[in-house]
């Protein structure tokens, strides 16, 4: 076959025209990607005072507002900084605090709407005068801060977890589109997701400070009972709290945790002789309502590393992980049956026929239906064969970073 010099002139022309072509083709398709995105920015600020509002006025807009997030910010780091280094008990003249104060940790989030309902259901709580309450935030909301300020009914102390998506919006732990593995090798991806980690930074954080670093506990050897925001308590929480520690203490001292919501609620396992189950912690059980003492995070804390590293974002199967690797076996629970706690479940904004009234209607009947069997007079046990805990994880924990801060939590007193 000869070789045609033209031939191969003309090919590679028109390899270097198409190539030319698309080059010119992308500038001009990223050219009125830019003017289309400016217009359509210049149109969100657009109002009736700024009928010519310029691509220069917006930037400016856009620029005050970043200095006013950064100031407001750093004002909220600082009134942090202020709670949580005070520790002030609010309505400390209930009482001061003793071994068998029932101590309750409440993760607060965003949704005032859920809050006020756990707190209304807690305010008609028999004894809840001589309880003691931590309001656990990852949140700074005014709303929120009113809305704890006006409780009268039991003492209580809010503390701020200080590593919050809120102060740290476009940079780790917030968001910041980048995905870091061992070696600090960071890339920009969308692996990692702040708000599925933030719940077992929160959670961590929280259990870490109250039990080693919050003064007033180092007094105790307490048990904490967890809840979080959207529970609802019925009226003989502290009751059935009490009845069950019972049950552990004498029939199943080798539990490790309670469960005041272990199972759905049933008609059938309320009564007067309620029935206490000994079972394994098991992923269908919700980690609400669960409680544990100091020994048991004593425990929980030498392992820190199989906490930390464990590839989840729920704490409560990352505790259950401990279980394997401390004890070689499953978590045992002492649970009542009829559950004492109960979740409003989050609505879409966009279902119209999911609303927090209507849930917490259906559980106000559901109580009064069972009021006459509430306040138990003794119990019976029962021991439960479940399946055991296989050390699956659901993923999401994964980044370098976030093993590292978790650890970070394990080893400091980080209160700002």
């Amino acid at each position: 076959m000869n070789f045609n010099p033209e031939h191969f002139v003309r090919v590679y022309l028109i390899i270097f025209i198409l190539a030319v072509s698309s080059i010119f083709y992308a500038v001009y398709q990223q050219v009125v990607f830019v003017k289309k995105q400016r217009r359509d920015l210049l149109h969100n600020f657009h109002d009736d005072n700024s009928d010519n509002i310029t691509y220069s006025d917006y930037l400016e807009i856009r620029f005050r507002e970043k200095r006013v997030n950064m100031q407001n910010i750093i004002k909220i780091k600082a009134l942090i900084k202020k709670i949580n280094t005070r520790q002030k008990v609010f309505n400390a003249a209930l009482g001061p605090l003793a071994h068998e104060t029932p101590v309750v940790v409440i993760q607060v989030h965003s949704n005032v709407m859920y809050l006020r309902q756990l707190l209304a259901s807690l305010r008609l709580a028999n004894g809840i005068h001589q309880a003691f309450i931590i309001f656990s935030h990852d949140y700074f909301s005014n709303e929120i801060n009113r809305l704890i300020r006006g409780i009268y009914f039991v003492r209580y102390m809010q503390i701020f977890y200080p590593y919050s998506i809120q102060l740290h919006p476009n940079v780790y732990p917030g968001h910041d589109s980048t995905f870091c593995t061992d070696g600090y090798v960071c890339t920009k991806s969308n692996m990692r997701d702040p708000e599925a980690a933030q719940l077992k930074h929160h959670w961590w954080w929280q259990a870490n400070q109250i039990f080693d670093h919050l003064e007033i506990m180092q007094r105790f050897n307490s048990t904490l009972v967890f809840l979080e925001e959207g529970d609802y308590v019925t009226k003989d929480f502290f009751f059935a709290y009490r009845l069950l520690k019972k049950a552990r203490n004498t029939h199943c001292p080798f539990c490790e945790v309670l469960s005041l919501a272990a199972h759905e609620p049933e008609m059938s396992t309320y009564a007067k002789r309620t029935m206490m189950t000994v079972e394994i912690w098991t992923n269908r059980i919700r980690r609400t309502g669960i409680a544990f003492n100091t020994k048991i995070w004593k425990a929980l804390k030498t392992y820190s590393q199989a906490f930390c590293f464990h590839n989840d974002y729920n704490w409560d199967s990352s505790f259950r992980n401990v279980a394997l690797k401390k004890w070689e076996s499953n978590i045992y629970m002492t649970a009542i049956s009829g559950p004492r706690v109960f979740h409003l479940e989050k609505c879409d904004d966009r279902d119209s026929g999911c609303r927090v009234e209507y849930q917490v209607e259906e559980i106000q009947k559901f109580l009064q239906l069972i009021s006459k069997t509430l306040f138990p007079w003794g119990f019976v046990m029962v021991v439960k064969k479940e399946e055991e805990f296989n050390g699956s994880a659901l993923g999401l924990w994964e980044d370098v970073r976030d093993r590292e801060l978790c650890m970070h939590f394990a080893e400091h007193s980080v209160w700002f």
